[in-house]
């Protein structure tokens, strides 16, 4: 289920992502639907997927501290203008 919240709320729940913990995959979209931004992470690996000004996939373990900055980056390229984004997220 989508629904749709303020950017900065997105903003914390991406920070969440990064620490360790069970599996996750949550899915930004824009209002218009035309970019997307998909985490995935599993116990050791946090898989980031651009669809919109890029379209590519990164991997990266959650050991270093590269991940925040990876994330951070994707979320003001793919939604520089936004302030709300629909959300949908899946915890396994």
């Amino acid at each position: 289920m989508m629904r749709l919240i303020p950017v900065k709320q997105a903003e914390n729940i991406l920070k969440q992502v990064c620490t360790p913990g069970k599996s996750v995959a949550i899915v930004l979209l824009t209002r218009k639907k035309d970019r997307s931004l998909k985490i995935e992470r599993s116990e050791h690996l946090l898989t980031v997927t651009e669809q919109g000004y890029r379209n590519e996939t990164k991997h990266v373990l959650l050991d270093n501290h590269e991940g925040k900055a990876i994330l951070r980056q994707a979320f003001k390229r793919e939604f520089p203008r936004s302030h709300e984004v629909y959300i949908s997220q899946r915890h396994n």
